[in-house]
């Protein structure tokens, strides 16, 4: 009677071994079929559209990478809308561990020697100001000039010029996007911390540029 019972028991135990494993293999295959179904008949194959996968599947498990990928679709959302506009020319997003920055060249924002927003100026701001319409990271816009001097009744140097440049993005943002004033910095640097050469058109195109730094922070609310 024992040996019995204990043929029993063991006969007992493998079967629920075999139906816990059926049962995760049918689970497994279930999600497998969702996920091809959804990339073949998904027709956003870009990047944000893999992100946002990855943020689905898996990437809320640990704060810190979810973090990571929320910056990673804020950083495609950018580049989808620089490329949907054709501002690659005029428009860069370079990212270092400190902060994602957005470079825009002085022609695409404002007249030559002026600091007042371009009609062109305010539509790029606006579509720029859609993709960071739910960040409430710091933002510090920096105004950069090439070395040509400027002398005028408005302005009589380059660095008040890229001060009040700086400043006209900073109001677009608290007047326009309600971005909260206590978060937003302007800066005027002139011609004193250029990216090219001044001895060449092209190299002081580079150089007279809106630099939008967001600074990256623990506590972002990067959506």
């Amino acid at each position: 009677m024992a040996i019995q019972k204990v043929v029993e028991a063991e006969e007992e135990d493998n079967g629920s071994e075999v139906g816990t494993v059926y049962g995760d293999m049918i689970t497994f295959m279930m999600c497998l079929f969702i996920m091809l179904f959804v990339l073949v008949y998904n027709e956003k194959t870009d990047d944000t559209f893999f992100v946002q996968m990855r943020l689905k599947f898996g990437a809320k498990d640990i704060e810190q990478q979810e973090h990571l990928t929320s910056e990673s679709l804020f950083i495609s959302k950018i580049a989808g809308y620089i490329k949907e506009e054709e501002l690659e020319d005029e428009v860069q997003v370079l990212v270092d561990e400190q902060k994602i920055k957005l470079l825009l060249n002085s022609p695409v924002l404002f007249e030559s020697g002026a600091a007042t927003l371009t009609p062109h100026g305010y539509k790029v701001m606006r579509g720029l100001g859609k993709v960071l319409g739910h960040v409430r990271n710091p933002l510090i816009i920096e105004g950069h000039t090439d070395n040509v001097p400027i002398h005028t009744e408005e302005f009589e140097s380059n660095w008040v010029l890229s001060f009040f440049r700086a400043y006209s993005v900073v109001k677009f943002f608290m007047k326009n996007m309600d971005y909260p004033a206590d978060q937003l910095s302007a800066i005027g640097y002139g011609e004193y911390r250029p990216i090219a050469v001044n001895d060449t058109s092209a190299g002081r195109q580079k150089n007279r540029r809106i630099e939008i730094n967001l600074i990256r922070v623990s506590e972002s609310e990067v959506n």
